[in-house]
């Protein structure tokens, strides 16, 4: 077995079109990487001086230690305030302090010559979540920054697996070499199964290079400050739907574990495209249109089970916060949160590929 997997590992890397996209994937990450580099970095302040590269992330980092804690009407006032007295606020929004922009982006809805002191109400009306749990605010740019590049590259994987893994039975029926493999001593199970393992090997170390290098660059740029901080008090809006408080290092947890169960959706829904294809060209097109429809569709037409089913597709994996701010499906008198249908979906999918593709592959009629 475990010579037939490398094999098979091997064969999925061996072609030029995977190892040309697989250049290009890590080729953009890096270009992602660089541009949100703490060395490009530049932060305005309220009283005119501007910092650039480590000594912005120090100012603020600093900033935030000043406000860190309990999200409440006194700190947010005292940050909307400092931003106004500077007489440009509207340039703080955007290019100050990581504070600042987070706030700003929270409350300041219309226009800053707009804007009214708020109180606790008003924060608990703009954020149900805090009425559970309060949101501690602090130094979120690294973990945002961090989790913004995991989940853009996710969705590009989900084209690199598809490409990658749909030829791996069509491939053999357009090339003839079903035959020979189905009339080996092992070609209807221990083959077939290493081709699925090699598959989802596959798509699992590539979720892990998307998910350690980002991160690793984070911690190493921005340090783990503010690991506690909401999330959802955010300049991205990461998080913003889910209806409860998350914290940064939870985010990037539930991120790193639906990353791998989409990963792994994906791969077994293409793996049983493509034993059901007769050409890698069907197979790929197939894959790819039901990787698409939900990233195209979600959201867009007001159909609430429509979006639940949506949600649990692979690209909902990839951008979690849709699974987990998705209204829970009633069935009967059970409400059931749409992350356990998804998990649910994962491991049928899973049994599914598992058996399937044998059956699929290992039964057809040799010519």
């Amino acid at each position: 077995m475990g010579q037939l997997f490398r094999f098979e590992f091997a064969k999925l890397l061996h072609k030029k079109i995977v190892m040309a996209a697989l250049a290009a994937y890590a080729a953009v990450m890096i270009v992602l990487l660089v541009n949100q580099s703490a060395a490009g970095l530049e932060v305005k302040t309220a009283d005119g001086q501007t910092y650039h590269g480590r000594e912005a992330v120090e100012y603020e980092k600093a900033v935030a230690d000043r406000y860190r804690g309990k999200l409440d009407a006194e700190k947010v006032n005292d940050i909307l305030r400092s931003a106004a007295a500077s007489g440009n606020p509207e340039e703080l929004s955007y290019r100050g302090d990581w504070m600042t922009k987070s706030i700003s982006a929270m409350f300041v809805w219309e226009s800053w010559d707009k804007i009214k002191p708020v109180d606790d109400a008003d924060i608990e009306e703009a954020y149900p979540q805090t009425k559970e749990k309060p949101f501690q605010i602090g130094y979120t740019r690294g973990w945002e920054t961090a989790m913004v590049c995991i989940e853009s590259m996710l969705l590009i994987a989900g084209f690199l697996i598809v490409i990658t893994v749909a030829p791996v039975f069509s491939e053999e029926y357009s090339s003839g070499m079903d035959a020979l493999i189905l009339t080996g001593k092992r070609g209807k199970s221990t083959c077939i199964y290493a081709k699925i393992l090699a598959s989802i090997s596959f798509s699992v170390l590539l979720a892990l290079f998307t998910i350690v290098l980002p991160a690793a660059a984070m911690v190493v740029q921005y340090g783990t400050k503010g690991w506690d901080a909401a999330i959802q008090v955010a300049v991205h809006g990461l998080f913003w739907t889910v209806p409860y408080t998350v914290g940064c290092m939870q985010a990037l947890a539930l991120i790193t574990v639906f990353a791998f169960i989409g990963c792994i959706l994906l791969t077994c829904m293409t793996l049983l495209l493509s034993a059901l294809s007769r050409n890698s060209f069907t197979a790929v097109l197939a894959a790819l249109f039901l990787y698409v429809l939900p990233i195209v569709l979600i959201d867009k037409l007001d159909i609430l089970l429509l979006n639940q089913l949506l949600s649990i597709m692979p690209s909902g994996d990839f951008n979690v916060a849709l699974v987990l701010g998705m209204k829970d499906m009633s069935i009967g008198t059970l409400d059931i949160p749409m992350s356990y249908l998804n998990i649910t979906l994962a491991v049928l999918m899973g049994i599914g590929a598992w058996n399937g593709s044998r059956k699929i592959f290992g039964g057809h009629q040799v010519t």
